[in-house]
């Protein structure tokens, strides 16, 4: 009895020391953050990937952040670092950075999509995917606030890597503006 007694207490006490840790380590505040500033995605080295996919993912992720800011309100500055925006940063403002690596990039093939032709429903189903590692950084400190994986593919006609990546910008956004608290 007394044994069966100290398991309940230590489930018990170990259930809520857990819950308090994912609480403590839920996710980023970004509501602080004024200028927002996207960096190209690294390519790894030796990867089939085009080198432009970097440089090209970083433009579609500004402009869904864009999208996104229009509405919600996100930052009072979203730049490309490097692009023609970049003078427009006044100083003052909290910066955060955004930067990433490339992780999948696996163009449409015409087989999968008439295996999943076979499937009800399947040949709506996208067969590019595009995935990548975000990483928020605090430009003042330089301390990484918060970290990602996004993978999104590509739907129905639209079956491109390109739409994948339009994609992936979106959900980047869409990250950005749940971060944010709106």
């Amino acid at each position: 009895m007394r044994i069966g007694n100290f398991f309940v207490i230590f489930l018990v006490l170990g259930l809520v020391l857990g819950s308090l840790n994912m609480v403590m380590a839920a996710e980023a505040d970004l509501k602080n953050y004024n200028v927002c500033i996207v960096q190209d995605l690294e390519v790894p080295s030796g990867s089939p990937v085009p080198e432009s996919a970097g440089m090209q993912m970083a433009e579609k992720a500004v402009y869904q952040i864009k999208r996104y800011n229009e509405k919600y309100n996100l930052f009072d500055t979203i730049v490309k670092e490097g692009g023609k925006g970049g003078k427009e940063i006044p100083s003052g403002k909290k910066l955060l950075i955004i930067k990433g690596e490339v992780k999948e990039y696996t163009h449409p093939t015409v087989g999968r999509r008439i295996g999943r032709s076979f499937i009800p429903g399947g040949e709506y189903t996208g067969t590019a995917y595009f995935a990548a590692r975000y990483k928020f950084i605090d430009k003042e400190t330089g301390k990484v606030i918060y970290e990602t994986d996004l993978r999104t593919s590509s739907t129905g006609a639209n079956d491109s890597v390109d739409y994948a990546m339009d994609r992936n910008g979106e959900a980047l956004a869409k990250t950005i503006t749940k971060l944010k608290g709106k």
